[in-house]
């Protein structure tokens, strides 16, 4: 009997203690009709003026960084670019080119050995040569050596030519990317404004793309239950109903904690939510507008 009592005050020991356990266990704060909104969109526009020659995408399209949108006709820097490209071979073929300098030397060997051939005439016969002649001669072997130095100045000169003609093409291909319209972000186009044919102004709008594999919701947190270091960098798990009376559920992790607590007592709070698309439709779940609940897990107690 007496080991009967024990067992029976051991029981109601451990069941005394369950609810101050499970006191200690907290989901953390659940706040309802968070707003669901965009993580990243562009709207995109026009950077030249110009006649709209291209128009890549349509409402709906899913695209990538980098990928062409729209064209602007580009022919006036195209032909700018064919005519500095030509420009700049040709400089950087005359700065490759040693021929003038290979001929300056040779030039300037033969006036060399003119000018002591006449030097030995006139020691050996005075007279035979003119004191005007071997000046002549002499100077010609001066002049193929400054000739050589001409040269080889060419050659640089020509090699800073094609650098000046390098930046040229680097302009005109500048020119050229500036009428292409690009995709800043991967994602899918909500709205296409810019048609073909059309000529466009510069900062004219021509698409909008927003981002919808990754989406943000925001809510409220009462500040006087729950400090920001309770939530910020948590795990949530959003709710958000769908059709026909269901409800989807989505994983993320709270990415902004405002310093600001606002009129009514709470402060503001965004997580960013990996989206998915539904089974066999191929379309997200979860977008832009819809109102969700978000459950932060914390693991710190409420304030009391």
């Amino acid at each position: 009997m007496k080991r009967c009592a024990m067992i029976g005050v051991v029981w109601a020991m451990l069941l005394a203690a369950l609810p101050a356990v499970a006191a200690e266990v907290t989901t953390g704060p659940v706040l309802e009709r968070c707003l669901v909104s965009l993580v990243d969109e562009a709207k995109l526009s026009a950077g030249e003026a110009g006649l709209l020659i291209d128009v890549d995408v349509k409402a709906g399209d899913r695209v990538t960084v980098g990928q062409v949108i729209a064209r602007i006709n580009d022919d006036q820097p195209q032909m700018a670019k064919l005519r500095a490209q030509a420009e700049h071979d040709q400089a950087i073929a005359k700065s490759k080119s040693d021929v003038d300098v290979r001929y300056a030397q040779k030039a300037q060997a033969v006036a060399q050995k003119a000018s002591e051939k006449a030097e030995q005439s006139h020691k050996s016969v005075p007279g035979s040569v003119t004191d005007v002649e071997r000046d002549r001669l002499r100077l010609e072997w001066e002049k193929s050596g400054l000739q050589i130095e001409q040269a080889q100045l060419e050659r640089q000169l020509s090699d800073l030519a094609a650098k000046v003609k390098g930046a040229e093409v680097e302009t005109a291909e500048i020119e050229i990317r500036r009428r292409l319209v690009t995709a800043p972000l991967d994602g899918e186009v909500v709205d296409v404004q810019g048609h073909k044919g059309e000529w466009m102004q510069v900062g004219a709008p021509l698409a909008h793309i927003v981002r919808t594999d990754k989406l943000r919701v925001e809510g409220y947190v009462d500040a006087a239950r729950w400090d920001p270091e309770q939530v910020r960098g948590r795990p949530v798990t959003v709710v958000v109903p769908v059709a026909n009376d269901r409800t989807e559920k989505f994983e993320g992790r709270i990415s902004f904690v405002s310093p600001l607590v606002e009129s009514g007592g709470d402060y503001r709070v965004f997580a960013e939510v990996a989206n998915r698309r539904a089974n066999g439709s191929g379309e997200w779940l979860l977008r832009a507008g819809q109102t969700a609940t978000m459950t932060i897990h914390s693991d710190q107690p409420a304030a009391p």
